[in-house]
């Protein structure tokens, strides 16, 4: 029961923080660049469909697999390389949170977006795999939280785990992938 209970505290914390990393930047007649605009659109896309994913695993909204799946694919089709193109270039603007960073540190950053999309892509799957209920199979389990859920457990390659790892600790692994990027690629507000 603790891992359940530390899990949700986890959880609880990633989505406000993705809650709140967020904003949609539109000061009055003031408009944003295109990308930058499509960033932070995508941004909010996928902290919206983590939201219904998480509402599923609590159980505060009952298990849908097509809106299970829906979700899972929003985020996929806008992480990975998709996400990477819209940091190409001069990453720093008006209206951005992006860091410079991004741009001497890429190929970290690269390394997440693709993490993202490939615990995302588990997520999807999981949802084909299970059409009728959120079962025990898609739960993380006791010891589940010792591969990859924090700096001295064993790391995993989601490329290759993600899909054979309960949906649950792939969702978590990917809301531990969106703060660290957050963490490390976001300059806070003053």
């Amino acid at each position: 029961m603790r891992l359940n209970a530390d899990v949700s505290r986890l959880t609880a914390l990633m989505l406000s923080i993705a809650a709140f990393a967020m904003p949609i930047f539109v000061a009055a007649g003031q408009s944003l660049p295109p990308k930058i605009a499509q960033r932070q659109q995508d941004m909010k896309a996928m902290a919206e469909a983590a939201k219904s994913i998480n509402a599923m695993f609590k159980g505060s909204s009952r298990y849908n697999a097509r809106s299970f799946k829906g979700a899972a694919e929003a985020i996929r089709s806008t992480s990975g390389t998709a996400l990477s193109s819209l940091f190409d270039g001069s990453v720093t603007a008006p209206g951005s949170k992006a860091s410079a960073s991004i741009e001497t540190e890429r190929q970290q950053f690269d390394k997440l977006a693709l993490d993202l999309a490939a615990y995302a892509a588990a997520l999807s799957s999981a949802a084909d795999q299970n059409p009728d209920t959120l079962g025990p199979g898609m739960r993380m389990q006791a010891g589940d939280a010792a591969v990859g859920g924090g700096p001295l457990s064993k790391k995993v390659d989601p490329a290759r785990a993600a899909g054979s790892m309960p949906a649950e600790h792939a969702f978590h692994l990917m809301l531990q992938t969106c703060t660290s990027c957050h963490a490390k690629f976001r300059v806070e507000s003053k």
